[in-house]
């Protein structure tokens, strides 16, 4: 014998709504998500040197206002597992051998966390949209942050173009 129960919300018993079901049937959680944006900001790279990647806009998105627009940093009040990735515009002064892009966990870059390393034996690097390393980390929920570096062996511009934006993104997984 099949059942039915007929809702639109759940909720937890202190009144705080957990998610809903729309008219369509699909289910709408409350999740934490954010993607950063910049574009046409002409942010100088110097050579050899961790820049931090500055995102100009308004996020896209921010579910839960944990977006730090001043530090370019992500700051989530929950606690748990998060999936990031993004895209990078690069416009290289000289032609590079050398690129590394890492997402930072409090301002350490880690070689455990995320990063991508592009190397040749010859200067081939050149202007580009560029992928940031994909992946997850686990964040306390209250004091840690992630951010965006940048490091390249000769200097450059980062989001120098409008028609193509830098992009940060990332979402709970699992909280924990």
């Amino acid at each position: 014998m099949a059942s039915i129960i007929g809702v639109q919300e759940l909720q937890h018993t202190n009144g705080t709504s957990a998610m809903t079901i729309g008219s369509n049937g699909l289910i709408q959680p409350k999740q934490v998500a954010f993607q950063a944006a910049a574009t046409d900001v002409d942010q100088s790279i110097s050579a050899s040197t961790d820049t931090i990647i500055q995102f100009n806009s308004t996020p896209d998105l921010d579910t839960g206002g944990y977006w730090d627009n001043t530090n370019h940093r992500f700051t989530p009040q929950v606690a748990g597992w998060y999936f990031f990735s993004g895209s990078i515009r690069l416009r290289l002064t000289n032609i590079n051998s050398v690129l590394a892009l890492s997402i930072r966990k409090n301002g350490v870059s880690d070689t455990n966390l995320l990063k991508i390393q592009l190397q040749h034996d010859g200067d081939r690097i050149n202007n580009g949209n560029y992928p940031l390393p994909s992946g997850m980390i686990q964040l306390n929920g209250s004091t840690d942050y992630v951010d965006v570096i940048v490091n390249t062996e000769e200097a450059g511009t980062a989001s120098d173009l409008a028609n193509l934006k830098s992009f940060f993104s990332g979402f709970l997984v699992q909280a924990t």
